[in-house]
Formats: C-alpha cells, structure tokens, sequence
C-alpha cells in the first residue's frame, strides 16, 4: 500500500513539474524539437520532412537520423546540468529521482538503471528534449528538425558535416546513431547524352 502511495504522489508531482517545465521551455525547444510543447509536433515533422523531400533540388540530400536506445543511454549528469541550466527550480525534484541509479526488477533479475530517463517517467520526453536541444541547435541545415531521437536534416550542402557533428556531440551525451535506422534520400537529374 505504501509503495503504491508513493508512486501516485510521485506520479503527480511528475506531471505538474512537466506542466510547468513544458511552458517554461517551450520557447528554447521550437522551432527545432517538436516533441514536448507542440501540439501535433508528430505531424508536424512528418508534414515538414514530406515537403522538404518533395522540393528537393538536384544534387542535394535529407537523411533522418535514429539514435540506438537513446532513452536509455542518455548520460544522467548531462540531463541534470540541463534541468540546472534551464529550469532550475525542477532541479531538486530531478536530482532526487536521477541522481543515483535506478533498481529495475525482472523477474529474479535485479538491474541497476544508470543511463536515461526512467521509463514512464511522464518528465521523460522533457529530460531528453532537454538535454538534447543544444544538438538541434547546432545543425546548420535548412530542414532541422526533432522528434525526441529522430532527426530529419536537409536538404543543404552541410548535411554531411552536420551528422558528423551529431555523431561527435550526441555521443559526448552517450547518444549514438543507429545506422540500420538512419535513411538518406536523394534525387539526381541525369541530363541526356
């Protein structure tokens, strides 16, 4: 009965922090990182995506990055020094919940969670919006765009140097890129001999 309490208290305190957390960051996420204080963000990205592919001039590519678990392999300290930086009233609420390893149970299997946001966590997709923001921002392409770990980039001249820089700064973050799940499209116009 007690850990069930607690868990709805916790629950609910998640969902307020995230209420405010949301209005407090929606202006630093947009327009790069769809996922938290966008409605429709989903579609958004789809639709942004779609249309950038459609126009795409010769010679130029869009490639959409996956990052490999990324919820569970995003570094703690870095998504707490990004709640401390950005909202820091949430600080203290976030420090008790990720400053030391979570115990996941499975079974007779006991695991400690070191990495990420916990799952269910309803703070989660903020946390990792969060942190990861900074990796949005850098990007010099002309679609740049954030769907929690998906990432469409282009079309632009810079995509290569831009995912270079993803794989160099998200790993950093213990973010690595998904190479079975990242997709690069292009159109070349051959012209007749």
């Amino acid at each position: 009965m007690v850990s069930v309490l607690r868990q709805l208290v916790s629950l609910c305190g998640a969902k307020c922090a995230n209420a405010y957390s949301v209005n407090h960051l929606k202006g630093f996420l947009q327009p790069h990182q769809l996922k938290v204080g966008t409605p429709g963000g989903g579609e958004a990205t789809i639709h942004s995506a779609r249309n950038c592919l459609e126009a795409l001039p010769a010679d130029h590519v869009m490639v959409k990055l996956d990052f490999t678990n990324a919820f569970n392999s995003l570094h703690r300290h870095d998504m707490l020094m990004s709640v401390l930086s950005r909202v820091p009233e949430l600080y203290a609420y976030c420090y008790s919940a990720y400053s030391h390893p979570s115990t996941l149970f499975y079974g007779s299997y006991i695991i400690a969670s070191k990495e990420g946001p916990q799952q269910g966590d309803p703070l989660g997709p903020l946390l990792f919006c969060n942190t990861s923001q900074p990796l949005l921002s850098s990007v010099n392409s002309e679609l740049n765009l954030g769907y929690l770990d998906d990432v469409p980039l282009g079309p632009a001249d810079t995509v290569a140097f831009d995912v270079a820089d993803i794989i160099q700064v998200g790993g950093a973050m213990g973010l690595v890129l998904n190479t079975g799940k990242c997709h690069i499209s292009y159109f070349r116009f051959l012209t007749p001999s």
